[in-house]
């Protein structure tokens, strides 16, 4: 049994390295293609000759799914095709009205994958297997969900599925890791709410692998691929400090690469940020969202405070340790005033790194209906009218829009430069040049990444063009 899995973006998907592993572990063989990589992507899948198609896909990508799945299934009309990741969990009846799809993954694939293996193997009923969506007919079939794992120390995630087609990936100086599964938080903007609901009674939500598992998992990576930096790139790294005092100090002996982690403002101590800098820690990600209060904690229902990040900021710069920080632009209800002062804030916190995006509602969610109900967005809004990135064009009705735009273009800049807002303030608010905020929204992602992750230019270089078609 072979099961080939496609994604469209270049990069590792923890998700499809946790399933490679757990399918290895079941004796069930995996490879990986990568749409974007690839030049033609049914040559091959004629040379690998899968049993089982498997996609992982982003909401942003349901178009490409729609197109790409056509574009196999004119070849390989028997091979079933079956759907996975976030989306097709939140919207698995929207997935199957896809023509060219037979079957999604509406859980955690790991234990479904493997019983809806046996099923193409040696047939069955479909009805019995737990976290399978199909369709009878025209009309959508979900099964009763599977249960989440339980233990995500029972198996190793596999990268070689990546590396050993892919050495660009292979020679990438940062690897990235994730301890955890889950978030305990209810943010607005996140899908994490949905999941939970999703998930309800179906199990712990919130995991982490075992720390000496943990470590070992690294190690294997360290010892047969270079390794300049590691990124630990979980929802909430340092929710859990128990873990953290278990964790931290078998890292140091074991791994002692720099690495560089997520938190959440509220969170952070004096004590976490210690143990996080002897251990290595050069720099840490929070998301300050938005310079505006009482949109943070209102629309986005993020109930963090300015006084929050202040105080993580100052522990951080205190410890030596530097600070990325995530921000969202075009936020329903934002002003132009708004735009700036998330701009403020991150030049009060000194930030050395800022990832600002646009803020991207998805449909049927509740900030997408607030979006609706306060004229932001049409009332048709679909998977159909979203952008396929949130870095270059907002889809709200706002006034300034498109002077909001160029403050998210201009961001990074702007706080590692202060000197300059208040020049490039006037011309945002009196000009239109969304050319030049364009190129400085291309040149600032390339010094962003080049330095927050601590690699090479020519490193840097690779990753911008990767992800050029994101701009």
């Amino acid at each position: 049994m072979k099961v080939c899995f496609i994604q469209k973006e270049a990069f590792p998907y923890f998700g499809i390295m946790s399933l490679v592993g757990y399918l290895k572990k079941e004796g069930i063989e995996s490879e990986v293609l990568i749409a974007s990589l690839e030049d033609d992507l049914n040559k091959a899948l004629s040379e690998i000759k899968p049993d089982l198609i498997g996609f992982s896909v982003l909401t942003t990508e349901h178009g490409w799914l729609a197109q790409t799945s056509r574009q196999i299934r004119n070849t390989f009309k028997d091979i079933p095709i079956v759907v996975g990741g976030v989306h097709a969990i939140l919207y698995p009846e929207s997935v199957l009205r896809i023509p060219d799809i037979d079957y999604v993954c509406t859980g955690e694939g790991e234990k479904t994958l493997v019983e809806f293996c046996g099923f193409v193997e040696n047939g069955g009923e479909i009805s019995s297997i737990r976290g399978i969506g199909y369709r009878n007919g025209e009309a959508p079939i979900i099964n009763e969900g599977m249960s989440l794992l339980e233990n995500l120390s029972e198996h190793f995630e596999d990268r070689e599925v990546y590396y050993r087609r892919y050495a660009v990936l292979k020679n990438d100086e940062l690897k990235q890791f994730i301890a955890s599964r889950g978030c305990p938080y209810k943010c607005a903007f996140c899908f994490n709410e949905q999941l939970m609901d999703v998930y309800k009674s179906k199990g712990k939500y919130v995991r982490m692998k075992e720390p000496e598992h943990f470590v070992e998992e690294i190690r294997r990576v360290k010892e047969s691929l270079s390794a300049k930096s590691i990124f630990f790139a979980d929802d909430l790294f340092t929710m859990n400090k128990s873990w953290l005092k278990r964790f931290l100090p078998l890292y140091k002996e074991k791994i002692n690469v720099p690495y560089m982690c997520t938190t959440r403002a509220n969170l952070m101590s004096e004590e976490v940020a210690i143990m996080l800098k002897e251990s290595g820690c050069h720099t840490v990600s929070f998301g300050i969202e938005t310079g505006n209060e009482r949109i943070r904690k209102e629309i986005l229902q993020k109930n963090v405070t300015d006084e929050d990040i202040i105080k993580c900021g100052s522990i951080l710069k205190k410890n030596g340790i530097r600070i990325q920080t995530s921000n969202m632009f075009c936020l329903p209800g934002e002003t132009l005033d708004d735009a700036f002062s998330t701009v403020k804030l991150n030049i009060k916190i000194k930030t050395d790194f800022a990832f600002s995006t646009l803020f991207m509602p998805f449909p049927e969610t509740k900030l997408a209906r607030y979006c609706i109900d306060n004229g932001h967005l049409g009332k048709e809004f679909t998977f159909e009218d979203l952008p396929k990135s949130f870095l270059t064009h907002s889809i709200l009705t706002l006034k300034d829009k498109g002077k909001i735009e160029n403050v998210q273009r201009s961001s990074y800049f702007l706080i590692t430069h202060p000197f300059l807002l208040s020049h490039i303030e006037k011309l945002i608010r009196n000009f239109k040049l969304d050319r030049l905020f364009y190129l400085l929204l291309f040149v600032s992602t390339f010094f962003r990444y080049k330095e927050e992750r601590q690699i090479s230019t020519f490193n840097a270089m690779k990753f911008l063009w990767r992800f050029r078609k994101s701009f």
